[in-house]
């Protein structure tokens, strides 16, 4: 009598390989590579979808850009998990991971452990896990894991919830990161935004004392382009909420002209200008403290709905 077989896992849905395909330095190893990701993905029961079979740049060079978009955006939007192999820099690594958290569909970045990662990708609210190996069995038993840790998604296709320790783990290591720009690019940016004299000694001390995020000083300066008085009174009033005397004597001008300026920057960030103190608040700590502030936010909304 024959032995019964081992029952093979059930199908958990589709694992989408991420990773390179453009002007790769070696080709076909790293193909070989991400044929290894497919098999530890398709061992967990996975089907493996590796764009390098349907779209690949050399292989399938008759398909044309739109076409490429579609067909891979398709297999992203549908996967229960995304394996990005971040070894290697890619635009369309970065586009996929993207295409991921906008379809709520849990990231698994992969590297090598002495290859950098690109901070913005691993700051990413879709990424749920990195596994950084030395060798192949490391990847092997790491990748497993942390696919094993996505598995509770099923076949009705609910997503996996990331718990909270971990969100707020990672939320207080970016925290962390967003007070910590090098003192010379604090300098390099209050140059950029025209400040010196006593208005930039103000806003050095306050980044280096968290007051107000590196991160946020980055954000005043290059995404919303406030420079000079107008930079100083939004700082000084919204973020130190100092008086507006004081913030005269600061910036060397009359009180009447700091709140033309404060009105001024408050409308450049999207602020009314006669905004309410509570506004400006919770502006400053959903813009400025983004995004770790507002992955939380989402996710431990989405968790308390989701147990009602």
């Amino acid at each position: 009598m024959d032995e019964p077989r081992e029952k093979a896992p059930a199908a958990l849905g589709e694992a989408y390989i991420s990773g390179a395909l453009t002007a790769l330095d070696d080709g076909p190893r790293t193909k070989l590579f991400y044929e290894l990701l497919a098999e530890i993905a398709e061992a967990a029961g996975l089907r493996a979808y590796l764009p390098h079979r349907v779209t690949d740049p050399v292989a399938a060079a008759h398909l044309d850009p739109r076409s490429v978009y579609e067909i891979d955006r398709a297999h992203v939007t549908s996967a229960a998990v995304l394996i990005a192999y971040a070894g290697i820099p890619s635009f369309g690594v970065g586009i996929e991971v993207e295409v991921a958290r906008e379809h709520a569909v849990p990231v698994i970045v992969v590297a090598e452990r002495d290859r950098p990662i690109s901070r913005l990708l691993l700051g990413n609210p879709a990424v749920v896990e990195v596994v950084k190996f030395a060798d192949l069995d490391g990847l092997r038993h790491g990748l497993a894991a942390a696919l094993a840790a996505v598995a509770s998604v099923t076949r009705d296709g609910v997503r996996p919830m990331v718990s909270d320790d971990v969100v707020v783990r990672r939320f207080i290591a970016s925290l962390e990161e967003a007070r910590r720009l090098p003192p010379a690019e604090v300098t390099a940016l209050l140059r950029v935004g025209e400040l010196d004299g006593e208005t930039a000694a103000a806003i050095r001390e306050a980044v280096l004392g968290g007051r107000l995020f590196a991160a946020g000083l980055r954000d005043l300066v290059g995404r919303y382009a406030l420079r000079g008085a107008d930079l100083g009174a939004f700082v000084l009033r919204d973020v130190l909420e100092r008086s507006l005397s004081e913030s005269a004597g600061t910036l060397g001008i009359d009180p009447r002209t700091v709140r033309r300026h404060v009105a001024t920057a408050r409308v450049r960030v999207g602020l009314a200008e006669d905004a309410a103190p509570d506004s400006v608040a919770q502006w400053l700590v959903t813009e400025l403290i983004a995004p770790p502030t507002r992955a939380l936010q989402l996710h431990l909304f989405g968790v308390t709905k989701a147990r009602q």
